[in-house]
């Protein structure tokens, strides 16, 4: 089941707090208050798709345990077929064994057979060599007194009665012979139909072993597709949590100035009038006393030595290099997707800096983007939004103002990377993934 994560254009509000001062804090504090409630709408939006990915996750859940009872009962049933896999085995074996055991007792039947036929043969015979019943006559008329007549019957009935009896033996031998070999077929049949039913029951098991590895399969697809994207809509809902921070501190920081805006210019307003007294004072007294211009101008600061040299220069227009290094890849299609920004390379000493003055959204690991920072800026009244992959490490925290220029990181291969570099991206307007990003040439001197 793949679901598609909605992007609630994370930042249809992301880097709206990095704002300049605007012409009038009127307006400021308007623009301010605006991109507030378009952030606490997204906020609103978030939570709403939040809830619904945790019902959704939560419907998954029962499905999970759905399925499950399915996968219990698949293997109840697998356990169920292996018992009577072994029971047919064992009928089999059993079988075997009876056959053997019939087609000994057939061989002995058989041979039995075979000496009363050599019997019966022999007692044929003997009759027609001596005249058959006459024999039997002469035998009866040979009598020498009446009890030996009696004996003499007694002894031809015994032999004609066990000529009977050979004679019936014989027969329910044959019988016997073609039932047993009656059953013996019939066992036959049963093993072989045992073996089918075996064969069968086999293949059932293995259907049934397929569509539980295909149902874990699911459940587990499901599950990890579902719990992605709760983490990505809880991420974005603390990236809307930060920049509404973020733009509480803008907020603060551009009341502060204009409190020191108003009092500069009620100490410039007071100088003013100074001078003007001075100077009226000085033209009354036409003394020339010189023109007391202190010209103290001697503040040029040499700064670091290694770092400040391997930072770029800062340049006029609305945004700078981030790096110095070699330009490595442009923005554009790369192996099938678009590559949003530029990559600038060199050594992992190599200082990071704002493109521009702004406020810091938010600073972080991400497992794509490494240490990543990401900077919102209002320049004539635009917002941008930039960004800052792959630093060995940050140096600056969501929330905090950084005017252009200023080091923010140093150059890394963090994420993921393929050699030391930095991605920088420029977004017009606030970071909504790839949607809004722009070729970050076109803004760089």
């Amino acid at each position: 089941m793949k679901r598609k994560l909605m992007t609630y254009s994370l930042a249809a509000v992301v880097g709206t707090s990095g704002l300049l001062l605007p012409a009038s804090n009127t307006t400021f504090a308007q623009t301010l208050q605006e991109k507030k409630q378009q952030i606490e709408q997204k906020q609103s939006d978030v939570s709403s798709s939040l809830e619904n990915k945790e019902s959704e996750i939560s419907q998954l859940e029962q499905e999970e345990q759905k399925l499950n009872s399915e996968i219990k009962k698949i293997d109840l049933q697998y356990a169920e077929i292996n018992g009577k896999i072994r029971e047919k085995e064992a009928s089999i074996e059993e079988t075997k064994k009876e056959v053997e055991e019939l087609k000994i007792q057939i061989d002995e039947v058989k041979a039995r057979i075979a000496e009363r036929n050599k019997l019966l043969e022999d007692r044929a015979r003997s009759l027609q060599e001596n005249g058959g019943v006459v024999s039997y006559l002469d035998v009866l008329l040979g009598a020498q007194s009446f009890g030996d007549f009696v004996g003499r019957v007694n002894a031809v009935t015994t032999i004609v009665e066990a000529d009977k009896e050979i004679i019936k033996a014989h027969e329910a031998d044959k019988l016997l012979l073609e039932q047993t070999e009656a059953d013996l077929n019939n066992k036959l049949k049963e093993l072989k139909a045992a073996l089918t039913e075996l064969e069968v029951l086999k293949a059932q098991l293995e259907v049934q072993k397929n569509k539980k590895e295909e149902l874990m399969a699911t459940v587990e697809k499901q599950h990890d597709e579902a719990l992605h994207e709760k983490h990505v809509l809880e991420d974005e809902a603390a990236f809307l949590a930060e920049q509404k921070k973020a733009i509480a501190l803008e907020e603060q920081r551009q009341r502060e100035e204009a409190a020191r805006a108003a009092e500069e210019a009620k100490r410039q307003a007071e100088e003013r009038k100074r001078a003007e007294a001075a100077a009226a004072s000085s033209k009354s007294s036409n003394s020339s006393s010189g023109s007391s211009s202190s010209s103290n101008s001697s503040s040029s600061s040499s700064g670091s030595s290694s770092a400040s040299t391997q930072k770029p220069a800062v340049t006029s227009g609305s945004f700078m290099w981030p790096a110095s290094g070699r330009f490595t890849s442009g923005y554009g299609q790369r192996w099938g997707k678009l590559h949003a920004g530029i990559d600038i390379a060199n050594r992992s000493d190599v200082p990071i800096v704002a493109s521009a003055s702004g406020t810091v959204i938010r600073a972080h690991y991400s497992s794509s983007y490494g240490n990543v920072a990401y900077i919102s800026h209002n320049i004539g009244g635009q917002v941008y939004t930039t960004l800052y992959a792959h630093m060995e490490n940050l140096q600056v925290s969501a929330g905090q103002s950084v005017s252009k220029g200023q080091q923010i990181g140093i150059m890394g291969n963090t994420g993921r990377s393929t050699g030391q570099h930095l991605h920088f991206e420029i977004h017009k307007g606030p970071w909504n993934g790839q949607a809004n990003a722009v070729n970050p040439l076109n803004y760089l001197p």
